[in-house]
């Protein structure tokens, strides 16, 4: 196992000094800012899951395959990875507020210019754009809500804060289905782009706190430190799989309604609104449940991922071929259910891994590599396998059932990121114990 230098070998909690001054600062306004980043998180969302309840008026008006439209999604996500490093890096240098201003201002003008497409390679540049905007956010606002909370309350503050993202993604469905069909599919990009600059202007008045390290920032040769924690990379490993199912169950699942249900496509994702809130309630339970039994083992947060995981593949397999909406409906429910609990745990035990002088840069890291290789590549990789299971020339009915069954990859990733997991939780827990020692 790979070592990190005494000074960055910091215990699940970093230090009782920290976590003091963090408890100490999460006051009213710690609470508003996390109010705020949330519902920042939520517009992020609308605009990035804009896109899936358009693939269908999108594929007919330009003639897409599913592996063109599965693109559009791997696209987004190989700029947004890309860009998570840089950003993120920087964002442990200057500050913070900033850096998400800018990216909320940028990721809304571009979401509104893919109104604008009049071509496949258009619309590819904008949702690219949007990328490099979004890939800002998460970095840095995962650091500053790091500092104004107790180590003790981290995975229920991001699941709190990644709420956001199950309203914003919910929002971004039903708007996309119900106003194309209105409005047409491009002044939808106009509709949920331009509100995002007015929080642009909120960020930038923040009073930033000061941060929970040392005065002087941390060195470029730090850096690598962070990628020298065995344990840090086992984690990345269980979040890239169920990342790679969540992504292409998110592009897909709407258009795999319509067809294989008979529902309309402006009415699938409104049909798709209990797995929503299955999101919700999952995002909520993790969070909670993950902070009390790390407060019970050293690993309680990964064995958290790996029963939820492990519980979730065979309602996911059962949702996929389930002969009638009614059915599909339940068993997503639960399958989304125990699949959502991962957004504050993993994002805690990252935290908790590296100092708070890296807090920034390990999130960036880590959003970089479960991209790269999770819900980038997913997309694209599940509609290409469609269509080669399909063949050429096949018939409406035979491409359903060619992307059905490329969606079983949703399935045994599911079930390997709980494998993973599961393997992950005895390396946390002889961290901590090798860690205390040094800590006390």
């Amino acid at each position: 196992m790979s070592h990190v230098p005494a000074p960055h070998r910091v215990a699940p909690a970093t230090t009782d000094a920290a976590d003091a001054g963090a408890s100490a600062s999460a006051s009213r306004y710690a609470w508003y800012i996390l109010f705020i980043l949330t519902l920042v998180q939520v517009v992020n969302y609308v605009d990035r899951q804009i896109i899936p309840p358009l693939l269908k008026p999108i594929q007919d008006e330009l003639n897409l395959s599913n592996t063109a439209v599965g693109f559009l999604g791997t696209a987004f996500m190989l700029v947004h990875s890309l860009a998570a490093i840089p950003l993120g890096v920087l964002a442990d240098r200057v500050a913070r507020r900033k850096i998400i201003a800018a990216g909320v201002g940028f990721w809304s003008l571009a979401t509104a210019g893919a109104g604008f497409a009049s071509s496949y390679s258009h619309l590819l540049l904008a949702r690219g754009a949007v990328g490099v905007g979004e890939a800002a956010y998460a970095p840095a606002a995962t650091s500053l809500l790091s500092d104004m909370f107790p180590a003790r309350m981290w995975a229920k503050v991001i699941g709190i804060f990644n709420l956001g993202l199950v309203i914003g993604a919910a929002v971004g469905l039903v708007l996309g289905g119900v106003l194309s069909e209105k409005i047409g599919w491009r002044a939808c990009f106009f509709v949920v782009g331009l509100p995002g600059l007015l929080l642009t202007v909120v960020v930038w008045l923040f009073r930033e706190p000061p941060r929970s390290h040392l005065t002087e920032p941390p060195k470029w040769a730090d850096t690598v430190q962070v990628l020298q924690i065995k344990s840090f990379w086992l984690v990345i490993a269980g979040a890239a799989c169920i990342t790679f199912a969540a992504g292409a169950l998110v592009h897909f699942l709407p258009k795999l309604v319509t067809e294989v249900y008979a529902v309309p496509s402006s009415q699938a994702a409104v049909r798709l609104t209990p797995i929503v809130i299955a999101a919700f309630l999952g995002v909520i339970a993790g969070g909670v449940v993950a902070d009390w039994l790390q407060q019970r083992f050293a690993a309680g947060r990964a064995l958290t991922m790996a029963v939820a995981f492990l519980l979730g593949a065979p309602f996911l397999y059962w949702g996929l071929y389930a002969p009638t909406l009614g059915q599909f409906i339940t068993a997503g429910f639960i399958a989304t259910f125990f699949m959502s609990f991962y957004h504050g745990p993993v994002a805690a035990i990252v935290t908790d891994l590296v100092p708070a002088s890296l807090r920034a840069t390990a999130i960036a890291f880590y959003m970089f590599a479960i991209h790269i290789l999770g819900d980038m590549p997913s997309p694209v990789i599940v509609g290409f396998l469609s269509d080669v299971i399909a063949g050429e020339h096949a018939s409406a009915s035979v491409m359903t059932e060619a992307l059905r069954q490329a969606m079983l990859l949703c399935v045994a990733a599911t079930a390997l990121s709980g494998i993973i997991f599961a393997g992950v939780s005895p390396v946390l827990r002889r961290r901590a114990v090798a860690i205390e020692p040094a800590s006390a």
